[in-house]
């Protein structure tokens, strides 16, 4: 019975893995343009991730937290990476997926967003990257950056 325990939590951490890969950079670039194309939602949201980007690392170097996996640092560049508070995969998967939410009727595809986002969030939890308050100030700030750029 322990054995069929650890082969379900092997099999759990690696689908955590997968889904927390959809708030990769390169997703979050390549599924909007699937969606949006080349169009000025596209471009605002280019920039909305790199300011994104921008505040979030400003936020761990100024604020430093660790991760729960305590990952250490040595270079700035990895004091940013290592830093747990906010979440980048977080924001970033907010602000991507809630852009695409916006940008389409079809139900269901909107449910599909908010699906997503929701399990990148769990996932960075259940992988031992980031507490419940980093994975909500990842969202918050998303949220926060969503909402100024859709008045654009």
């Amino acid at each position: 019975m322990k054995k069929n325990k650890s082969f379900l939590a092997y099999k759990f951490k690696e689908w955590a893995r997968d889904i927390t890969s959809l708030a990769n950079p390169l997703i979050l670039i390549f599924v909007p343009f699937i969606f949006l194309g080349v169009t000025k939602t596209f471009y605002i949201l280019l920039v909305a991730l790199i300011v994104n980007e921008v505040f979030a690392s400003i936020i761990k170097i100024v604020f430093p937290k660790k991760r729960p996996d305590g990952q250490t640092y040595t270079t700035i560049l990895e004091k940013i990476d290592a830093g747990s508070f906010p979440s980048l995969h977080a924001s970033r998967t907010t602000l991507v997926y809630l852009t695409l939410f916006s940008s389409t009727d079809i139900i269901p595809i909107k449910a599909v967003f908010l699906l997503v986002i929701v399990l990148v969030i769990l996932s960075r939890i259940l992988l031992k990257k980031h507490f419940w308050i980093d994975v909500l100030g990842g969202f918050v700030l998303g949220l926060l950056i969503w909402i100024i750029v859709s008045s654009v």
